[in-house]
C-alpha cells in the first residue's frame, strides 16, 4: 500500500471523498506500493480500488475515461540504495559538506525509468525484474562500464556485477529498451575491454538505443581509495580515434551514431565539437553528451538582453572556450561581457565542470570583482536553488551588490531572463 499525500481538486478521488492521509491498498486487486504502480494501474477503466483510512476500509467501483488519472498524489519513492563499491564512485570522493542529497548512493530502477538515472542492475531481485517487465518500464538507463564479467566485478566490487550480459539480454528479450553508459578508466576498462564492450552492445541494437562513453571523474578527495590514472588529453585523442570507426559504421548502417562520446573528450582533446547530426536526437544529453553543441547552436537564436554595465559570464575551466562565443554575442550588441573560468577549489583543479563549483567559494571570489551583472551556468544550482556545497541562491544574491541570473539550459531563451 502507499500513503496518499494529497488529492487534486476536482479530481475523481476528491469526488469520491478520498482524503489526504489515507492509504491506497489496491487497484483491481493489484497491490499499489509506489507511484509507478499507481501510474500503471489507474489508466484503465472500469476500476475497483481499495482505500484504507484509520479502521475503515473503503471499496470504490469507478467508471471513467481510459487514461484519466484518479488525482491521487502518492508518497514519494523510498530509494533503493546501491550495493556496489565502485573504485571510481564519485560519491566516495565528495567532501563531507556537500549537498546532502549527493551523499545518497541510489541505484533505483524506478528512478531510471522516471528520470533517466543510471543504474547497475546489481541490486535487483527476481521480483524487481518481473515488475519491470509487467509495468513495461522502458527505456531504462544502465551503467555497463564493461561487458567482461571479471573486469566488471573488479570495477564494482560486487560479484553480482558479473551477470551484466545475462541481465541485459533478459530485459531485451522482454521488450525493454536500454540506454547504456561506459565510465572509462585509463588502463582499466579501455583498450580491448572497450572494444569488446562496444561490440557486445552494438549487437543488441536497436534494443540498446545508445551507448554513452564518459571519462572517469576524479577529485582531490581520494584518500584510501584505489589509484586511478587521470585521463590525459593524449588518452582522449586516442579514445576518439578508436571509437570513430564504430560511429561511422553505425551511421552507414542505421543513419544514427549510436555510440557517443562525452563533450569532455572533445573539449580537452581537440577543442572541436561534432556537428548537430552527430548527436541524432540527443539521447544522452543528461549524461553530458551534446550539451556544448546545443549551446553553440542555440547562440544563433539568441537575443541578448539589454543589460546595463559590465557583465560577468561565470563558468568552469572546461567550458571556457565555448562561453567565449557567448561573450562575442554580447559584444555584438555593444554590451561589455567578460568570461571568467573559475577553478574548482571544492573538488580540485581536475574537475572543470561548471555545475560542480561551490557557491560559498564562488561568492567569495566574485565579491571582490567589479561587475554589474553576473550570469551563472544553468546547472550550477539544483531545483531547490542550492549549489553543490549547500549554499543557497538566495544567500548568494543577498551577499552580492550585483544583478544575479542563472542562465536557461536553452541559451536561445537567455533574452527572456530580464
Amino acid at each position: 500500500m502507499v500513503k496518499i499525500e494529497g488529492v487534486k481538486k476536482g479530481s475523481i478521488a476528491e469526488n469520491l471523498g478520498i482524503k489526504k492521509g489515507s492509504y491506497l491498498i489496491s487497484i483491481d486487486d493489484n497491490e499499489i506500493n509506489d507511484p509507478l504502480d499507481l501510474r500503471f494501474f489507474e489508466s484503465g477503466s472500469p476500476l475497483d480500488i481499495q482505500v484504507h483510512k484509520g479502521d475503515q476500509e473503503m471499496l470504490f467501483h469507478i467508471e471513467k475515461e481510459e487514461g484519466l488519472p484518479l488525482g491521487i498524489k502518492p508518497a514519494e519513492l523510498r530509494i533503493k540504495h546501491c550495493k556496489n563499491n565502485c573504485i571510481f564512485c564519485f560519491i566516495n570522493q565528495n567532501p563531507t559538506d556537500v549537498r546532502k542529497t549527493l551523499l545518497i548512493k541510489d541505484d533505483d530502477y524506478r528512478m531510471s525509468f522516471l528520470y533517466g538515472n543510471y543504474i547497475t542492475l546489481t541490486n535487483l531481485t527476481n521480483k524487481d525484474f518481473e515488475r519491470i517487465i509487467k509495468l513495461k518500464l522502458s527505456p531504462l538507463y544502465i551503467s555497463v562500464h564493461t561487458t567482461d564479467p571479471e573486469k566488471r566485478i573488479y570495477l564494482m566490487k560486487n560479484q553480482r556485477a558479473g551477470r551484466i550480459m545475462e541481465d541485459l539480454n533478459y530485459l531485451i528479450r522482454n521488450g525493454i529498451k536500454l540506454h547504456t553508459q561506459i565510465v572509462l578508466l585509463p588502463g582499466v576498462n579501455d583498450g580491448e575491454y572497450l572494444q569488446k564492450t562496444i561490440e557486445d552492445l552494438l549487437l543488441m541494437y536497436p534494443s540498446v538505443e545508445s551507448i554513452g562513453i564518459v571519462p572517469v571523474g576524479l577529485t582531490v578527495l581520494r584518500d584510501n581509495l584505489p589509484y586511478i590514472r587521470p585521463p590525459s588529453p593524449e588518452w582522449m585523442v586516442d579514445i576518439i580515434k578508436k571509437v570513430e570507426p564504430y560511429q561511422m559504421e553505425m551511421q552507414r548502417k542505421t543513419g544514427k551514431t549510436v555510440v557517443y562520446l562525452a563533450d569532455e573528450f572533445y573539449l580537452k582533446a581537440v577543442n572541436k565539437i561534432p556537428p548537430m547530426d552527430y548527436y541524432d536526437d540527443f539521447p544522452q544529453l543528461e549524461n553530458g553528451i551534446g550539451m556544448v553543441r546545443q549551446f553553440l547552436s542555440g547562440l544563433s537564436d539568441l537575443e541578448v538582453p539589454n543589460f546595463r554595465g559590465r557583465v560577468l559570464l561565470a563558468t568552469g575551466t572546461l567550458a571556457y572556450e565555448s562561453i567565449l562565443k557567448l561573450a562575442e554575442k554580447f559584444k555584438e550588441s555593444n554590451i561589455q561581457a567578460e568570461v571568467l573560468p573559475f577553478k574548482n577549489r571544492f573538488f580540485g583543479d581536475s574537475v572543470g565542470v561548471a555545475g560542480l563549483i561551490g557557491g560559498w567559494d564562488l561568492l567569495g571570489r566574485i565579491s571582490i570583482l567589479d561587475f554589474d551583472v553576473i550570469i551563472l551556468p544553468p546547472d550550477i544550482v539544483n531545483r531547490d536553488g542550492l549549489f553543490i556545497d549547500g549554499c543557497s541562491l538566495g544567500i548568494f544574491r543577498r551577499n552580492l551588490p550585483m544583478e544575479i541570473y542563472v542562465a536557461p539550459y536553452n541559451i536561445g531563451e537567455l533574452g527572456g531572463i530580464k
